[in-house]
């Protein structure tokens, strides 16, 4: 009988234990909830669906029934907090088989329990795949009305776990946060000498000898400015450096689905981070993070603007339409009035012959001659004709005088007319892109139908040998002028700030074919390193370092200094109007002359020999 006492009071004990481990674990969760201050749902692993309940009670927070359907790889959100119980062993189980990208930011997870096995929990703890970013708390009680909360992380899965102080819980005092408001990375930035690897593009075995000395600055430069900022980073996080180096930034192999180069090493877990900033691809995207833009990189055509009239009659547009047309009507007007004046004056004479009085034929041609200022084919003795003359030859010399001066300047004038892609495309210009690999890439793929149309056009022609050329080649021709070169804008302006004149630098012109973004630095999907690498690319960007790397490898466009100072000489291109006039007037010459024999022929008869030619 005394026994079962014993017993009974022993059970009815544990059962006071229990209920008031119970009751310290709903005020714990109840105040620890109160204060995230962030909208919340509560995924609970626990044994005691009364719990549950009692949780969603005091809570007043929504309560997910199954939380295995969060539990997979994909599902990574800020808005559910995961409360574990550790002294539930199905719980400990399924948190044992979690996947690490679950644990990752900005998923975030509360370990608690109420016994004192701290030796079973680090053990527990070493077989969770933490992560560096990894937002999860651990609360142990310290006594029956006191909990302590530490944040757990390792630098990787594999090290041991590293704790950080969170803050306290008493019955008493309620929630105390150490550190309230600090960022979770700001105290993990140190990994303590662990190493990290980084996968470099480099698409010429010379750039070894001079990835920091700052020679060849033309030569893989976003790969120059890359290397030193990621040596830079690696300084930031105290990371022991590794490299991998590849020849290519990464394509996907259609048929088997594998990605090469930089992003291939990604993909297989050979790089943490891609060393040399590359484009944004809707393929690469779901696949990679990019975290920064840290060089400026972008590529076009570059060209000298050809001349003026290349595109357009330099003879013609001295006057605007209005003042060719008034400019006619007063060499009609004046032509008229002095052939009226001359005539009438000549048969006001009494002793005049018929010869004397001028034809309308002799008036035009004086007329030609005061336009083109070489004088008049008639002599004029009467004074009203030679006032007549007079003015007609002063109001022509303003005209001539204002003319030349317009065509003086139209000579050494570029247009501006190609200012499109299509309009270059449409241009007789010549084209060459500089032969590296986003190029081949960009403009093999291009699906747009005038960047399709530039490609199989003008890049490589069906039958013809395709224009990709080195880079000293390329920015050679464009210096000849009428020819368009795709590079990489600041490299080839390097090249061009040391072989141009300076009045060659002016004028140049560009006009994109890529349309993307400027390359940014990547890392691996789900990076556990993603937030302290992207704060650190940050803080390099406002301190000034980044800057300072790219404008000591980044040439800018050269300015022009010498504009209106050298006059280019008058090309054939310059003269085809003035050719063509010349040709047409003979032409027409021509067709006179034999129509007036034919005319000849016809009257005196065909076989009359007095008329053949």
């Amino acid at each position: 009988m005394r026994l079962n006492v014993v017993s009974l009071l022993v059970f009815v004990l544990i059962l006071w234990i229990g209920r008031v481990k119970c009751e310290i674990s709903e005020r714990f969760l109840k105040d620890f909830l109160l204060n995230e201050k962030i909208p919340t749902t509560i995924s609970l692993l626990n044994c005691r669906p009364e719990f549950l309940v009692r949780i969603a009670k005091i809570s007043n927070l929504s309560i997910i029934v199954n939380p295995k359907a969060f539990l997979e790889p994909t599902y990574r959100t800020n808005d559910i907090l995961n409360i574990v119980d550790l002294d539930c062993p199905s719980a400990r189980d399924i948190l044992l088989e979690i996947h690490h990208i679950i644990l990752a930011h900005p998923t975030r997870w509360l370990l608690f329990t109420n016994l004192n096995g701290a030796n079973d929990h680090k053990k527990l703890l070493e077989k969770i795949p933490l992560r560096l970013d990894s937002n999860v708390i651990l609360a142990e009680a310290m006594n029956a009305s006191a909990i302590s909360m530490k944040h757990v992380y390792k630098i990787k899965p594999t090290l041991e776990v590293i704790s950080e102080d969170y803050g306290n819980w008493s019955v008493s005092h309620g929630i105390h946060v150490s550190r309230p408001g600090v960022v979770l990375f700001k105290s993990r930035m140190n990994l303590h000498r662990n190493p990290l690897t980084a996968s470099i593009v480099i698409t010429n075995n010379d750039t070894f000898n001079h990835l920091t000395d700052y020679r060849n600055r033309h030569i893989d430069s976003i790969t120059k400015v890359n290397y030193v900022l990621t040596n830079y980073l690696f300084d930031i996080v105290n990371a022991t450096r590794r490299f991998r180096y590849q020849p290519v930034w990464g394509t996907k192999n259609r048929s088997n689905g594998h990605w090469d180069g930089m992003v291939g090493d990604l993909l297989d877990d050979k790089a943490d981070l891609g060393g040399t900033s590359l484009f944004m691809t809707t393929e690469r995207v779901p696949i990679i993070d990019y975290i920064s833009m840290t060089v400026p990189t972008h590529a076009a055509f570059i060209f000298r603007p050809p001349p003026l009239s290349y595109v357009a009659n330099i003879f013609y547009l001295p006057y605007q339409d209005l003042v060719w047309i008034s400019a006619m009507i007063l060499v009609v007007v004046c032509t008229l009035v002095c052939f009226f004046v001359w005539k009438t004056s000549v048969k006001m004479q009494e002793d005049y012959r018929p010869d004397d009085i001028p034809r309308l034929s002799d008036v035009v041609m004086n007329s030609m001659g005061a336009i083109t200022q070489q004088g008049q084919h008639m002599d004029i003795d009467i004074l009203p004709g030679r006032i007549a003359s007079f003015f007609m030859f002063l109001a022509m010399f303003f005209l001539y005088t204002s003319y030349t001066a317009n065509i003086v300047a139209l000579l050494q004038s570029t247009t501006s007319s190609i200012s499109t892609l299509k309009d270059l495309l449409e241009s007789n210009l010549n084209f060459g892109v500089e032969d590296i690999v986003y190029n081949r890439y960009y403009f093999k793929t291009a699906t747009e139908p005038i960047r399709k149309a530039v490609y199989e056009t003008k890049i490589a022609p069906p039958n013809k040998k395709d224009r990709f050329m080195e880079k000293s080649l390329g920015v050679a021709k464009m210096r000849e002028g009428l020819f368009a070169f795709h590079a990489e804008v600041s490299t080839a302006y390097k090249l061009v700030e040391e072989t141009f004149y300076e009045h060659e630098k002016c004028g140049l012109m560009e006009i994109e074919f890529i349309q993307v973004t400027d390359p940014w630095y990547a890392i691996q999907k789900f990076s556990p390193y993603k937030e302290i690498l992207k704060v650190s690319l940050f803080k390099m960007r406002e301190h000034g370092i980044q800057e300072r790397e790219v404008g000591k490898i980044y040439s800018k466009k050269p300015e022009c200094t010498s504009k209106g100072q050298n006059f280019g000489s008058v090309r054939l291109i310059d003269c085809y109007v003035i050719i063509m006039i010349i040709l047409t007037g003979y032409g027409l010459s021509i067709l006179v002359f034999l129509l007036e024999k034919l005319f000849n022929i016809r009257q005196c008869g065909i076989s009359t020999t007095i008329c053949t030619l």
